[in-house]
């Protein structure tokens, strides 16, 4: 469906619990820094040398993982969305907690912390931010204050946009989605979760789509067929098809919309739902202006 952007993730690990200790990196004013792993002495030189403990809410989103192609080890982020440090005030913000972690501890991390979920944890703080570097596992805590954050948190939050259908906000991926009538089979349609104002004017992109969803659907079908037929990445399934019936059979699947009046369409062949997806990128002022097939 949506290409979101892609990075390297980390394997599935076995379900066991890891050493307690990560690879130890002390900070720049530690004794014999020279001795410490290099990725972890990297990573910890951008935290204080104070450690304290914090109670924290976890986003919509796990534990993580990146790393580039010559790293021993995954940087893994816990998205907070709330943390307080013993009986401090509560302080609701998006931030995050930071570790280094090879696949059986970022493994631990995830099922020890999940998303959504009222955690405890040991932490340092950024030098030049508000992330925390992770220095003892985290663990699961109760907390009634926190939890009533985690309940506010997890409400549904929807929007009813007259003549396109209510949008529900998907926290994990940050975005408004509706499930929209397009002509004869339902769509998925989305705008992110921008400002009130964003929003509003992304909803009038897709009320200006739906308004006039014949001439669009003809339009985003006609301009594909034409940039795309014949050339060497044509879906196999198409193989004697003429441009008519390629013509019919390539629905749209999704649409993402924004408040300047673009947009994007994912069609696929409707009886092909793994194959190759074509992606088809346009506004309301110029129409169709690009076509090409993704993976």
């Amino acid at each position: 469906m949506f290409h979101l952007f892609k990075k390297k993730h980390a394997p599935e690990a076995e379900a066991e619990t890891p050493e307690v200790r990560q690879p130890e990196a002390q900070h720049p004013e530690a004794q014999h820094p020279e001795a410490q792993h290099p990725e972890a002495a990297a990573l910890a030189a951008q935290f204080g040398p104070e450690e304290f403990d914090i109670t924290a809410v976890t986003g919509a989103n796990g534990f993580g993982g990146e790393k580039e192609e010559e790293a021993e080890h995954w940087t893994a982020t816990l998205p907070l969305i709330a943390w307080r440090e013993d009986d401090g005030p509560i302080r609701e913000e998006n931030t995050c907690l930071v570790a280094l972690a090879d696949d059986i501890l970022l493994d631990y991390l995830r099922r020890s912390a999940p998303r959504d979920s009222v955690i405890q944890a040991r932490v340092r703080k950024g030098l030049a931010d508000d992330r925390f570097l992770l220095v003892g596992l985290p663990s699961p805590v109760a907390d009634r204050e926190m939890k009533a954050v985690l309940d506010r948190a997890t409400q549904e939050v929807s929007v009813w946009v007259p003549e396109v259908g209510t949008f529900v906000l998907n926290r994990r991926l940050n975005w408004f989605e509706a499930d929209v009538e397009w002509i004869d089979k339902s769509v998925i349609m989305v705008y992110e979760n921008d400002s009130e104002a964003e929003q509003r004017a992304a909803q009038a992109t897709a009320l200006a789509l739906m308004k006039d969803v014949s001439v669009w659907d003809a339009t985003i079908r006609t301009f594909a067929l034409e940039k795309m037929w014949g050339q060497e990445a044509d879906p196999p399934e198409w193989e004697g098809l003429t441009q008519n019936e390629a013509l019919e059979r390539l629905d749209p699947e999704s649409i993402q919309v924004w408040g300047d009046g673009r947009f994007e369409v994912w069609s696929r062949d409707r009886e092909h739902d793994w194959g190759r997806s074509a992606h088809i990128c346009g506004n309301l002022k110029d129409g169709i202006t690009q076509a090409e097939w993704e993976s």
